[in-house]
């Protein structure tokens, strides 16, 4: 005959199930997103896009350039552009790009504006697919390309990882989850909403979900506006209906 279980015993098995099925979709509060940020040693990602293999990313904790990150920083603020702020936290997030040979720096401006309209390669048959995945940035007065950072700072640069453009960074986060058989954001045709002749994206990533991969997470803050950064952070973006960079195309 079988064991029949008691109440007590199904509640208990119950309860089981629902813990190992929970997801963690937040940071537990700020402190401890913070701390991801700063203190946590990021094993560095594969670079993101295809390129050539020996092509120079800018690394600050390589060279440890300091001057270039202060004109970096300070471009940035006479163009209006990048210096991203975390809110309730001293964290900055800076872009590190400069030429290799020749030092000239780049704004967050620039840097966009070239991925906008990025040198043509032949290699890339379809433009849309060199958006998605030239995450080279060209030197036109040393004819070279590289890959430019960017700067996890608290008053001092504390991590770093690659930057990504907006497109580049959605291809990334999707590709990702991809690999899981998850669609999100422009793969789940449910987040897609029209309003008038224009479209916009409903942001359904956990960013707690991209724990592994700090690159992605990195650069979806730095395009999500100020005032939906804590959601994302939260884990509310999803309930709330944010949507993605809050932007309408």
């Amino acid at each position: 005959m079988a064991e029949v279980l008691s109440q007590d015993e199904i509640d208990q098995l119950l309860t089981a199930i629902s813990a190992g099925d929970s997801r963690k979709t937040s940071f537990d509060n700020i402190e401890v997103f913070e701390d991801y940020l700063t203190k946590r040693k990021f094993t560095p990602d594969k670079p993101y896009g295809i390129f050539d293999k020996d092509i120079t990313i800018c690394r600050f904790f390589d060279s440890g350039n300091e001057a270039i990150l202060e004109d970096i920083k300070r471009k940035n603020e006479e163009q209006g552009e990048g210096n991203i702020t975390i809110p309730n936290t001293n964290i900055t997030l800076i872009n590190y790009s400069f030429c290799p040979q020749c030092k000239t720096i780049f704004s967050f401006k620039e840097i966009i504006n070239y991925y906008m309209n990025p040198k043509p390669d032949q290699r890339y048959k379809q433009r849309a697919y060199q958006y998605r995945e030239d995450t080279r940035v060209y030197c036109t007065n040393c004819d070279i390309y590289f890959l430019p950072s960017l700067i996890i700072s608290d008053g001092t640069p504390k991590n770093e990882v690659q930057f990504l453009c907006r497109v580049q960074t959605i291809n990334a986060v999707e590709k990702h989850f991809a690999r899981k058989n998850i669609n999100v954001l422009t793969r789940n045709k449910k987040n897609i909403v029209q309003k008038g002749g224009v479209r916009a994206i409903k942001n359904d990533v956990f960013i707690k979900d991209l724990d592994e991969k700090p690159t992605l997470i990195t650069n979806m803050l730095q395009y999500t506006p100020y005032h939906l950064i804590m959601n994302l952070i939260a884990g509310t973006n999803v309930e709330k209906g944010d949507l993605l960079f809050n932007e309408w195309s």
